[in-house]
């Protein structure tokens, strides 16, 4: 009987043992999770005509400063690029874009509706982001684009659509991802003469293949994070164009990124998350 008291009450420190291990497993995969989720990329140019360049964030699981964009928008200043990101919704705005005006849907559901309604008064989709509560929608007038596709589905679906559009001259302008569904505006445009986009999982995996496709001339438009991987969107710019470019992934000191590439003639041209 001892020895049974004891195989029992060894199996049982075995079992909790166990379970605390399940448990600190299952806290590593959710914090893993959410590390993930939280990305903040900036990618930069020069050549970008524009000038008195801003930026702002709402913090982390904060709503999006509506008043803050209104202020500038007072002061001729557009949004050239908006994501929701570990620091919450970050927008940058500024001045020189050939844009004439501008407006924004800010809703939990996508605004198809509206989105049709600006369409016929001459606005396009110029940026694209989306929380795990809201969608994002920018939409400006006198773009570079003379109509627009949306689509939203899983990536493998996503593919032959492209191609479709690809085959019409349309390109890939905007594109973020929600709930593992990826939703991609494809436009039509004469900016670009080729286009061509990669997955990578990790972070050094992605800068490896950017650097062989800036090496072919392609440049970075589109960079987001979505569904475990990296996504990065890359054209062939119009006349041949091959302006610098940097990007930064999870900056600890974003501060100080944008203050050394604004005195290097570089601006933000597109915030992922």
């Amino acid at each position: 009987l001892v020895g049974s008291e004891m195989c029992i009450r060894d199996s049982l420190y075995a079992i909790r043992f166990m379970m605390r291990k399940i448990l600190i497993f299952i806290c590593f995969l959710l914090s893993s999770n959410i590390s993930d989720a939280q990305n903040l990329i900036i990618l930069a140019q020069q050549e970008t005509k524009m000038y008195n360049q801003t930026w702002f964030y709402s913090g982390s699981g904060n709503s999006l400063q509506e008043t803050k964009i209104k202020e500038y928008w007072n002061e001729d200043f557009y949004i050239n690029s908006i994501a929701y990101t570990s620091k919450g919704w970050f927008v940058t705005m500024a001045k020189g874009l050939k844009w004439t005006n501008q407006s924004y849907s800010y809703k939990s559901s996508w605004p198809d509706e509206w989105i049709h309604e600006k369409k016929k008064a001459g606005y396009m989709i110029t940026s694209l982001s989306s929380s795990n509560s809201n969608w994002m929608v920018v939409m400006s007038q006198n773009t570079d684009y003379n109509a627009q596709e949306i689509c939203s589905a899983p990536w493998a679906t996503q593919r032959e659509w492209i191609k479709k559009w690809w085959n019409n001259d349309y390109y890939i302008t905007s594109v973020t991802c929600r709930n593992g569904m990826w939703t991609v505006v494809m436009s039509k445009t004469s900016l670009y003469t080729d286009q061509t986009y990669m997955f990578s999982s990790t972070v050094d995996g992605i800068k490896e293949k950017i650097k062989i496709k800036w090496d072919e001339g392609y440049r970075i438009i589109a960079f987001e994070y979505g569904g475990g991987e990296y996504l990065c969107v890359m054209c062939k710019l119009a006349n041949a164009k091959t302006p610098m470019q940097k990007y930064q992934i999870n900056s600890s000191d974003i501060n100080n990124f944008i203050k050394e590439i604004w005195n290097d003639s570089y601006d933000v041209i597109y915030v992922g998350g």
